[in-house]
């Protein structure tokens, strides 16, 4: 599975990280003359793995505090892929 890591800076600025090469596009409906723009991408699983590093990776419809909505966390994924030397 290809996995792709958007990284929002403090000035609110996005890098994009992806395990192999994509294209990424942005559609801004709000400018209909000019609406489309490809996206540069950071390609590499080191790349990938140095920006999700070792924090506990949450998923959709986790509730932060229990009986929110949504139910208690699920564990945090298991990372599957490893280099290849």
């Amino acid at each position: 599975m290809n996995r792709v890591v958007i990284n929002m800076d403090a000035q609110g600025g996005f890098t994009i990280y992806s395990d192999e090469p994509i294209e990424l596009f942005c559609v801004s409906d709000h400018t209909p003359a000019d609406r489309v723009y490809q996206m540069e991408v950071e390609v590499g699983v080191e790349k990938v793995r140095q920006q999700l590093g070792n924090d506990p990776i949450g998923h959709r419809h986790d509730s932060q505090t229990f009986g929110t909505g949504h139910g208690p966390r699920r564990p945090p994924s298991k990372r599957k892929l490893e280099v290849v030397k």
